[in-house]
């Protein structure tokens, strides 16, 4: 027996309600479950119950065994005292609260259905993909979406609560807080890390006062991420270091480490070193680009933001200091373009509008979202296999949410699709 799962059972209720007693075989009338509390506290809030003759308000609290009270603590936290049914699988303990009081126990085991213990139990045991796999295709669509738009609201939400800690970190600099969040989406997953690091380690104040030489961009930039620091292979890493020399001794830098940065796996248009070219040329071209990214009405004003950006000839036929390649394309691909509406804007604008509590750029976000294509990756290809549609990128958003917060952890009583299974007839 799980903790989530008797939880669920009693929020909605899917026990047998008649004949209710306590554990002194006092009789029990639910009139209210109450609220789901997720902070400190009694896991449920204005509950309201009869119990004998006496109509009871307050709070109450869900263990799978009584001693669990004791364990966690509440025989001595006021916070508990006004506990006025403690819900219990099984009765190990007679417990007090810290008022030295007995809370009236409901022993809710007897009372739960055998095929709700039943399906959860099928739903935690097995060893497929998800745990709901099987059943998700005989599931409603409408409860799918609806799911899926609890994910995508939850995923900004958790997103938006990194950058506004990351805006405190700037002292409520947005342009700052929107470079750093640009230039760790220009590492992808494998080298966001690293860029973040690297953003961190140059303060967008540095970029501002060259941001019109495009050479001495690269040479900060090339110089902080530690790729300037073996012998120079040409003339030109040659020239960058010298300049870097220069700048660095000028703002007191100090680099990273070259060795944080990755090139397993990775297509050679996507080396770090030909992501900081691009990121060199975006950062030479663009001007006020956070203000703009908010005055930007739609997704193609948006894409033009970051569209047609070109690096240095010198990267054109180099994918790392000193090493040739053959010609590359010199603009950021359609692809990129989209990531960083995704993984930067789409979050900047939700946090903005949480940060200003303004709905509007909550609801560009979403629209965002919902405007461009959706993104091709395996978690999304699997749930395609299983029968999810995924039409635009805020339902792939909401399927990474839903992985990886729910399936993965097997948090079924806490998905509405979970939820649907566990409770179907």
């Amino acid at each position: 027996m799980n903790e989530d799962l008797i939880n669920f059972i009693w929020r909605f209720r899917l026990f047998n309600q008649k004949a209710l007693v306590t554990s002194r075989n006092e009789p029990v009338e639910i009139i209210s479950p109450g609220f789901y509390n997720s902070h400190a506290g009694p896991d449920f809030a204005d509950v309201k119950v009869r119990i004998g003759s006496t109509t009871w308000a307050g709070s109450a609290e869900i263990h799978i065994r009584a001693s669990d009270w004791e364990r966690h603590g509440h025989s001595t936290d006021k916070a508990y005292n006004n506990v006025i049914l403690h819900v219990v699988y099984e009765n190990d303990l007679r417990v007090l609260r810290a008022d030295g009081t007995e809370p009236s126990m409901l022993i809710i085991k007897p009372y739960i259905p055998e095929n709700i213990k039943e399906r959860y139990r099928q739903l935690i045991e097995n060893m497929n993909w998800i745990p709901c796999e099987k059943q998700l295709p005989h599931v409603d669509s409408i409860h799918i979406q609806n799911c899926l738009d609890r994910m995508l609201v939850e995923r900004l939400e958790e997103k938006s609560a990194q950058v506004l800690e990351l805006l405190k970190h700037n002292q409520g600099d947005w342009s700052e807080t929107f470079y750093i969040l640009l230039c760790r989406t220009f590492g992808f997953k494998l080298n966001a890390l690293p860029f973040e690091l690297l953003a961190r380690s140059l303060p967008m104040r540095i970029l501002d006062k060259h941001r019109d030489s495009l050479f001495q961009l690269e040479a900060l930039l090339f110089g902080q991420a530690g790729f300037l620091e073996e012998a120079a292979a040409d003339g030109y890493i040659q020239s960058l270091q010298e300049e870097y020399r220069y700048l660095r001794h000028k703002y007191a830098l100090k680099s990273i480490e070259q060795y944080l940065w990755k090139h397993l796996r990775l297509r050679p248009q996507n080396f770090p070193a030909v992501r900081l070219a691009q990121f060199a040329s975006l950062v030479h071209r663009s001007v006020h680009l956070f203000s703009k990214t908010l005055e930007a009405g739609n997704a193609a004003e948006l894409s033009k933001l970051f569209e047609g950006i070109s690096m240095s000839s010198y990267w054109e036929t180099h994918n790392k200091p000193g090493r040739e390649c053959a010609r590359m394309a010199a603009q950021l691909g359609k692809d990129s373009v989209n990531n960083i509406l995704i993984n930067t804007v789409s979050v900047a604008l939700y946090s903005y509008g949480r940060y200003t509590d303004n709905s509007q750029f909550i609801s560009r976000s979403i629209s965002l979202l919902e405007s461009l294509p959706v993104e091709i990756n395996r978690i999304v290809l699997r749930y395609r296999e299983i029968g999810v549609k995924s039409g635009s990128a805020d339902r792939s958003q909401a399927l990474l949410q839903l992985k990886k917060k729910y399936c993965d952890q097997k948090k079924c009583v806490n998905c509405a699709v979970g939820a649907r299974i566990i409770n179907s007839a």
